[in-house]
């Protein structure tokens, strides 16, 4: 399985994620559980893969609480 990292960004309207491992692809969203959710679909869809593990990085300081 491959392991891919995802990093979340935190703005004041909204939540953001790129992902280092896969070029270009990014997702946007009004909260964290929503970009997570966009993250585990798009970059499935991106790689065209299912054996993929999401490892989500979350700035220090950044709550995901929604």
């Amino acid at each position: 399985m491959e392991t891919v990292r995802v990093i979340y960004h935190h703005e004041t309207d909204g939540w953001w994620a790129e992902s280092p491992d896969v070029e270009g692809w990014s997702a946007a969203g009004n909260s964290y559980q929503e970009v997570a959710k966009l993250a585990e679909e798009g970059i499935r869809f991106a790689l065209e893969r299912d054996d993929v593990a999401l490892e989500n990085v979350v700035p220090v300081g950044d709550s995901v609480a929604a």
